[in-house]
């Protein structure tokens, strides 16, 4: 596998920009245009106390993107902080992409004095299982059978 960095995305990039096409074509529950969540993103990345978006590049190449957020939208569970929006380009599937974005979204927590974080999944519960994640609870999360899964930091 060729060599992941991560980096934290900043607003008024292309990179953003990427993230925001990614999210709005990916993640239909969030139910946002690439317009609209590129504004989300351009506010988010630009107040990084909260949390960071950080994407993932072999070379010049961007591959995928992760979030560090306070809250989930519409959380079944009052939890905080979350790691949402894992996002892979399927050439990179299954090669180490994931587990990068994850652990360094792990890393950004810990740099934050963040003890415990939280995700919801619908798809991925063995591959979040596999990097030391725990299953909570099981919910219905806007219509889909989702787990709650957490890591201890």
């Amino acid at each position: 596998m060729a060599d992941i960095q991560t980096f934290i995305v900043k607003p008024r990039t292309s990179e953003l920009a990427i993230c925001a096409r990614w999210r709005a074509d990916t993640f239909p529950v969030l139910e946002a245009s690439f317009e609209q969540e590129l504004r989300s993103l351009e506010l988010f990345a630009s107040d990084q106390s909260h949390g960071v978006a950080l994407i993932a590049k072999v070379g010049d190449e961007p591959i995928g993107t992760c979030l560090l957020a306070e809250s989930e939208i519409e959380p079944n569970h009052d939890l905080s902080p979350w790691l949402v929006g894992l996002f892979v380009v399927p050439e990179y599937r299954r090669r180490g992409a994931g587990a990068v974005l994850v652990r360094a979204i792990e890393d950004q927590a810990r740099q934050r004095g963040v003890t415990r974080l939280h995700l919801y999944t619908s798809a991925a519960e063995g591959f979040y299982s596999k990097l030391g994640w725990a299953t909570l609870d099981r919910t219905n999360w806007k219509g889909f059978e989702t787990a709650l899964m957490a890591r201890e930091l």
